[in-house]
């Protein structure tokens, strides 16, 4: 493997640094506030007392098996280049953590009860703009000051007029931002993403070459109501929780319903019809989904929706999946498994290390290479080298 491409990784800051990393006003505003969260002792945790600076060194093991903010550049990205160097990776998407934070501020109705904060004191919408405006400055300026390899993605909100989003998109590629990320739980413009009104917004992301990802964490709130696990002692959050994700089994089965959703109304819409080079991303939203969806997806459409369908999709289903979109399994999946399943959606499976968090697991690129042994090469080399390129473009 010589082009090894991640697909998935993360700033890692804790909140003492947010300050010298995002600006002191918003770390005043969240310091303000009170979020009960911060203190907890859970995965990923937002609040690291005594961490002062990024100086672990990078090596082998530092790379591979520590995780949290303490590993080497999960605060300062300008020393991401030399961490892909030490795990032989060549490019590298980069998500939030802070602006997650940010967007579960905005778009979750619960966000007040997951993240330990007063809503009759805090505003919760407004802080989380401000911190979502925060990350995209950070993520301008990390472009303009690191390697190409290292692309932060910049975040889309949809919930505004058709104008805005464009605009904001506009705005953020302007700045020399390569990758784009959109909340998966919210109608953009209030309308299906599959909307003709939203054209202008998949146009220019396809014309420019710019990727729109969806990713775990911004699917909170998609449910009209979240007690489908209240009451039920298996479904109470582990320790291990994150931000992202309450680690639970309900929540861990229902992760990606925001991403069906998302990509059967894109799909059946007529959005990659209309948009062929447009990149589309799932990410972090597991990927045993895919191909039961575009199973689904293929049998709807020349069945009984034929005569609808016909003059919207020039192609099936699966194959808008497999052009156009890209999703990141779990290393604990059981990835060739997929494989065998259908092998019209080889380039929808994409290597992601999800780097430091704790749900990429410790030596992922092994694992995932172990667990992959028994498809062709080719294959294999598609995983970590080729497919990714979608999102990642040269």
């Amino acid at each position: 493997m010589s082009v090894v491409l991640d697909v998935d990784s993360h700033e890692m800051a804790p909140f003492e640094l947010w300050g010298e990393v995002f600006g002191e006003d918003i770390a005043r505003r969240v310091n303000e506030a009170g979020f009960d969260i911060l203190g907890r002792a859970r995965a990923n945790p937002l609040s690291v007392p005594g961490l002062t600076a990024d100086t672990t060194p990078i090596s082998d093991e530092t790379v591979w098996r520590l995780k949290g903010a303490g590993a080497p550049s999960a605060i300062d990205l300008r020393r991401r280049p030399a961490v892909l160097d030490e795990m032989g990776i060549v490019r590298q998407l980069v998500f939030p953590t802070f602006g997650l934070f940010a967007l579960i501020l905005v778009n979750d109705p619960n966000a007040h009860a997951w993240l330990g904060f007063d809503p009759h004191r805090v505003d919760g919408q407004e802080l989380g703009r401000m911190a979502v405006a925060a990350h995209n400055d950070w993520a301008a300026q990390i472009t303009r000051s690191t390697s190409d390899r290292v692309r932060p993605v910049g975040i889309v909100m949809t919930d505004g007029p058709v104008e805005s989003i464009v605009e904001q998109a506009k705005r953020l590629v302007g700045a020399g931002i390569r990758a784009l990320m959109i909340p998966a739980n919210v109608p953009p413009a209030g309308s299906s993403p599959a909307d003709p009104r939203l054209d202008p917004f998949w146009a220019f992301c396809a014309e420019a070459d710019v990727p729109v990802t969806i990713h775990l964490g911004t699917d909170f709130g998609f449910l009209a109501s979240s007690q489908w696990s209240k009451g039920v002692d298996v479904f109470h959050p582990s320790d291990k929780s994150t931000i992202e994700l309450p680690i639970e089994p309900y929540r861990a089965t229902t992760i990606h319903y925001c991403a069906e959703n998302m990509l059967s109304t894109m799909v059946l819409g007529g959005v990659f019809a209309r948009h062929p080079a447009l990149r589309f991303g799932a990410i972090e939203l597991s990927a045993g989904w895919i191909a039961p969806l575009a199973e689904r997806l293929d049998w709807w459409a020349a069945g009984q929706f034929r005569s609808r369908l016909r003059d919207t999709l020039t192609l099936r289903p699966s194959e808008y999946l497999a052009r156009n979109v890209r999703v990141t399994p779990f290393y604990f999946e059981p990835v060739a498994r997929y494989y065998d399943r259908d092998p019209g959606l080889w380039p929808v499976y994409c290597y992601s290390t999800d780097y430091p968090h704790v749900e990429g697991g410790k030596d992922s690129r092994r694992v995932l290479s172990e667990a992959l042994a028994t498809i062709p090469g080719s294959a294999r080399d598609q995983f970590f080298e080729e497919n990714g390129a979608l999102l990642l473009p040269a």
